[in-house]
């Protein structure tokens, strides 16, 4: 599969949790590979069918819809209490900071 795009976001710390950063490899068609970094951990995940040019919009459409779970299980990779609650703080920073892009 050829790579169309490649993306990437910073957010800054905030609400105790360290600088996040998000990699996105798009390979067209509604797919796209989502890399979660923050401090020395990191996490991937692919989806194949998000409904929308941009895996930003679906991320998004997922934290507004209330669907955290859903990213947290996606993106965990050990299902642990302490990796679910880091990954949930880590997700509310990233709803925080798609808010405020423009993704239309």
């Amino acid at each position: 599969m050829d790579i169309k795009e490649v993306r990437s976001h910073h957010i800054p710390a905030q609400n105790k949790v360290d600088p996040i950063d998000i990699f996105i490899c798009w390979y067209g068609e509604d797919k796209s590979q989502v890399t979660i970094r923050c401090w020395d951990s990191a996490w991937t995940a692919y989806r194949g069918g998000h409904s929308s040019e941009k895996v930003e919009k679906y991320l998004l459409d997922c934290l507004e819809m209330g669907l955290d779970d859903h990213l947290v299980e996606l993106f965990s990779r050990t299902r642990s209490p302490r990796e679910i609650k880091w990954l949930t703080r880590i997700f509310n920073n990233i709803h925080l900071y798609l808010k405020d892009l423009d993704l239309d």
